[in-house]
């Protein structure tokens, strides 16, 4: 009898603990839905417009990855006008691409990221793929005028696998120019630009490093007036790459960065969806408030993102919306307004 009674304290004290307040990031994870029917959204890239583009102000890439199935990591898009409910776009309820031959471990996509072209007033998502039958690693590219209708894929960049990989290109298009960087072998950041998004050249490694010793995995830059700012996550060994915690960091010259330091940690000792990992997350910076899409990861492998935000990139609030309740969005909502003013 004492002892059912302890266990029961025990149980009750577990789930009291797990929903304090401050104990989560995101409370819940954005209600976004695939074409393949899971709520699993990994691997976010959002952009931000001063006016609507096409109809949307907030443009939205991302793979569904439910329970790490490989053959489901094709890139998506949703959109928003209010930075908190995210919708498909009309005429698109599927993947942009999907491998001729998915086998799994060996030949799928990964990591979409869209970057607007000013220029040419276009939209263009980039993603990888991978072929370790072959061993080889694409960075495939389409553009579109509309985020409706989209060009062929084409290659923009190749190479063996074995050689050089190009992990979660973070790619932006400035004056001109198109500025990448990517994780490659050896889990270093590198630096490449291009004139035309198909041709890369002044490939670096960058001066990037940790206050401890862990391993960068996915990150994602933006241009702000601090020059480029960058959140990232890592791990202190492979066997932990679903227990990452968020970085961040910035530069003047994108080449040269201070130390990154934690922002994101998962949260470990709850019920939570995002108690075992953070993973590759993205970020907008409006109104001098940051935006951050965060990856997470639970006990039993099951993904999603969540948002937190804030003025401060070190002090981001957490949020406790239920994404699926339409009056718990339109009070967030009314709180990031008030928060931009």
């Amino acid at each position: 009898m004492k002892r059912n009674v302890l266990i029961i304290v025990f149980v009750l004290g577990l789930i009291i603990y797990c929903f304090l307040p401050g104990k989560y990031n995101s409370k819940y994870k954005l209600n976004i839905i695939s074409s393949y029917g899971d709520d699993e959204a990994y691997h976010p890239k959002i952009l931000n417009f001063n006016k609507k583009w096409n109809g949307y102000k907030y443009w939205m890439s991302y793979t569904p990855y439910p329970l790490g199935n490989d053959s489901k990591e094709n890139p998506h898009l949703v959109v928003s006008n209010d930075l908190v409910t995210w919708h498909k776009l009309y005429k698109i309820d599927r993947a942009l691409d999907e491998p001729a031959s998915n086998i799994p471990l060996k030949r799928y996509n990964s990591d979409s990221h869209i970057v607007y072209n000013s220029k040419l007033d276009r939209m263009e998502i980039y993603w990888r793929y991978v072929d370790d039958i072959k061993g080889k690693v694409y960075i495939y590219r389409m553009t579109s005028k509309d985020g409706v209708n989209w060009s062929d894929k084409e290659i923009s960049l190749q190479s063996e696998r074995r050689k050089k990989d190009w992990v979660s290109p973070a790619i932006i298009y400035e004056d001109g120019l198109y500025k990448m960087w990517f994780l490659d072998s050896g889990f270093r950041i590198k630096y490449a630009d291009s004139k035309d998004g198909l041709h890369w050249e002044n490939e670096k490694v960058i001066n990037f490093k940790y206050k401890e010793k862990v391993y960068s995995w996915h990150q994602d830059v933006i241009k702000t007036e601090y020059g480029y700012e960058m959140i990232v996550v890592a791990m202190d060994s492979w066997k932990n790459h679903n227990n990452m915690n968020l970085y961040y960091s910035k530069s003047k010259d994108g080449i040269n960065w201070s130390d990154a330091t934690v922002i994101l940690k998962p949260t470990k000792g709850t019920l939570l969806w995002d108690n075992r990992g953070i993973y590759r997350s993205s970020f907008i910076k409006e109104n001098g408030v940051y935006f951050v899409y965060y990856g997470g990861t639970n006990n039993d492998l099951h993904h999603g993102l969540g948002l937190v935000y804030g003025k401060d990139i070190n002090n981001l609030k957490s949020t406790n919306v239920d994404f699926d309740n339409p009056k718990d969005c339109k009070k967030l909502i009314k709180d990031i307004k008030r928060e931009m003013k």
